[in-house]
């Protein structure tokens, strides 16, 4: 190639255009620094690929990059000369050069060697490419729909989508790309690059995961990076990408969820964003100064919500010591916690508890118990029993609960109170062991619900359960001090609930909901974007605790684990690129194969959990899809409803992010309200 010291002219010119250095191309490219320092140099033998891929990144046409002729910030004059590759050869003979506000027309004519094949990489949004076939044969579009023409065949196709060039025969061609005006760089998001044969390839792949991983961490919603050509086997494919997600400085962790993998369309590199929320403090209280279990909860919910900040080994022995304690509600935050740091372990109660409730579970549904419409005709609540708590945040939620009680209501002992939509009962038995002073009336429509909570709260004091409708209950008005509800706002009329719970409560009386919320919508698909995202952060952040490369094992269990996570990462980039419907349909073409995921064989089998806990968060998420049973709205909208019941917030706060970094974005909140009084303390 004997003009490649005019095109590491260009190359250096153009880069210097864009105020980029060499390190910074390389992370857009996917080109090895070395490939790029070499070719600034005018040494080396780049591939047509290489120098697409590096226009690309630098938001040029190719044909300003190889052009012979350059007169910096003016264009061309000349033309380049033949580009030679395996089995291609490629001469620019025309670039139109017009205003910045039309379109540039670049022209090629192109020789292919019988035999070749090129699946190209998206170009730019917008660029257009048209094939006219001079002699033999060319397939010749879109990936997905590939066209095969002869000599005096012409096709047009969009180019910025995986394309393809393949030889049948010897063929010569004339192809006129048309790029749009204002051409920006490429989508770092999506990308397809050559598999990383060699050592430069391979450090290019890392310079491209590396971008991967800071745009996502910085607040890009993830992305994917592709890998063309690479090997058919599955564990050679993962080998070197698996050491390009892995923490290559182990002292730090990404703010995101990445791992390496393969499906139908070959091996790639996924990341997807995690975020924080800041519901709890480690500063002293004198909520603290209670009882050792109250700064023992505490602490691990300040933990829980630093998931990158480093634990002392005196911390983690701290976390771990509760562990098979007799205190659920400190189990469950040390697992939290130690899962977060790549301890993978899991409560006591996990897996055990759906063996001792199935059997009355069993009874209840084989007697139609069970209701169009109740929680346990889309919800398997025997699991949920079980495994809820695997639930990110899931203990937080009672901690910060505990907290607004003893902060706003007068503590009065005992202290009564109604829990509406009890559920199972795990947070009530949770909230009890930090306030043992409650009585509670607890409420849950579901019979078999209930049948697991009136087994949960056998030989626990100051429990009265109640099998009914809250809404349909009869009790003197204004006759409570305190209504409590977790994870349940959204499974009645909300708006009703509200309404009802402000009827009962007496004059500064306080109502304390627990609950997910959607990121804010207005439309209904706007709500299905929503719900994948919402309940897909939850096990993208569980995913993340368990590390890029778990589970190992090859079983039918870890292929449905890879195969969840794959069909996740697939779902939220197609919500963020505008294909919610088609989402929407994915999600649901999983489900029946969740559905009929088998129970962990054995207490600790971890994997198994993970995968009964998935199964709950996407028959919440599908059921959400049908607005049956999880009938959620978001934050704004839930205040405002209980403004127009009546009610003046006390306290908000989330506890868990899904969606957005404002406090009203989606996730685990925690909303504290009371019933005014007048000037006279008078409802």
């Amino acid at each position: 190639m004997g003009h490649i010291k005019q095109i590491g002219l260009n190359l250096s010119l153009l880069r210097r255009e864009r105020g980029l250095s060499i390190s910074g191309l390389a992370e857009l490219s996917g080109v090895a620094k070395s490939t790029l320092s070499s070719l600034e140099s005018g040494e080396g033998n780049p591939t047509v690929e290489t120098l697409w891929a590096t226009a690309d990144a630098l938001g040029v046409t190719f044909g300003r990059l190889v052009q012979e002729a350059q007169a910096h910030g003016q264009g061309a004059d000349g033309l380049s000369a033949e580009l030679k590759g395996e089995g291609s050869t490629v001469r620019l003979i025309e670039r139109s050069q017009s205003d910045d506000d039309l379109p540039v027309v670049e022209v090629y004519a192109v020789e292919l060697a019988a035999g070749y094949r090129r699946e190209a990489e998206p170009h730019t949004q917008g660029v257009q490419e048209r094939v006219t076939v001079l002699s033999g044969a060319l397939l010749v579009g879109t990936l997905a729909r590939p066209v095969l023409l002869r000599a005096g065949e012409t096709l047009v196709f969009a180019a910025d989508v995986p394309h393809i060039y393949a030889a049948h025969s010897a063929a010569k061609a004339l192809v006129v790309v048309q790029y749009p005006p204002g051409l920006a760089g490429i989508d770092s998001a999506l990308r397809t690059v050559d598999w990383p044969g060699d050592a430069r390839l391979l450090e290019g792949a890392g310079a491209l995961v590396d971008r991967l991983l800071i745009d996502t961490s910085n607040g890009l919603c993830g992305g994917r990076l592709r890998f063309r050509g690479a090997p058919l086997d599955r564990a050679a494919a993962l080998k070197p990408l698996l050491g390009l997600v892995g923490a290559r400085q182990p002292e730090h962790r990404w703010p995101v969820m990445a791992f390496a993998d393969t499906d139908a369309d070959g091996a790639f590199v996924a990341a997807l964003p995690l975020l924080a929320t800041s519901a709890f403090s480690l500063r002293e209280s004198r909520m603290q100064t209670m009882s050792p279990i109250w700064a023992a909860a505490q602490r691990l919910s300040a933990w829980a919500e630093a998931p990158a900040r480093q634990l002392t080994a005196d911390e983690r022995d701290s976390a771990l010591c509760h562990v098979g304690g007799a205190s659920m509600l400190l189990e469950s935050l040390g697992v939290e916690v130690l899962l977060q740091r790549g301890q993978r372990l899991v409560p006591t109660r996990v897996g055990a508890a759906a063996t001792v409730t199935s059997p009355r579970v069993g009874k209840l549904a084989s007697n139609d118990a069970v209701e169009d419409g109740s929680f346990s005709s889309r919800i398997d609540v025997a699991h949920y029993d079980a495994y809820e708590l695997l639930h990110p945040a899931y203990a937080r939620q009672v901690v910060a609960m505990a907290q607004d009680i003893q902060e706003f209501v007068p503590q009065a002992e005992p202290l009564q109170t109604l829990d509406v939509g009890t559920g199972p009962g795990l947070p009530l038995l949770m909230l009890k062991e930090l306030l043992p002073h409650l009585q509670t009336l607890a409420v849950e429509p579901d019979p078999v619900a209930f049948g697991c909570l009136v087994h949960n709260v056998r030989g626990h004091r100051g429990i009265e359960l109640h099998q009914g409708d809250f809404l349909s209950m009869e009790l003197p008005a204004a006759s409570l001090s305190v209504v409590t509800s977790t994870g349940a706002s959204h499974h009645f009329n909300t708006a009703f609930m509200l309404q009802k719970a402000m009827t009962l409560l007496q004059p500064g009386g306080v109502l304390v909901v627990a609950d997910e919320f959607l990121p804010a919508f207005s439309s209904a698909l706007e709500r299905q974007a929503g719900l994948v995202r919402h309940h897909g952060a939850y096990l993208v952040a569980m995913m993340a605790w368990l590390g890029p490369c778990w589970p190992s094992q090859d079983d039918a269990a870890g292929r449905l684990y890879r195969d969840v996570r794959r069909t996740l990462t697939d779902a939220l980039l197609w919500v963020e690129g505008g294909r919610t419907a088609q989402a929407v349909e994915l999600c649901r073409s999983l489900a029946p194969r969740l559905h009929a995921v088998a129970s962990p064989s054995a207490q600790g089998d971890l994997l198994g959990a993970v995968l009964r806990f998935f199964r709950l968060e996407w028959q919440a998420m599908v059921a959400g899809f049908d607005y049956e049973v999880e009938r959620k709205t978001h934050p704004r909208h839930f205040l405002a409803l209980a403004r127009m019941a009546g009610f003046t917030l006390l306290r908000h706060r989330r506890l868990f992010a899904t969606t957005g970094h404002d406090d009203m974005g989606g996730g685990t909140h925690l909303f504290t309200f009371t019933k005014p009084k007048d000037a006279d303390g008078h409802a």
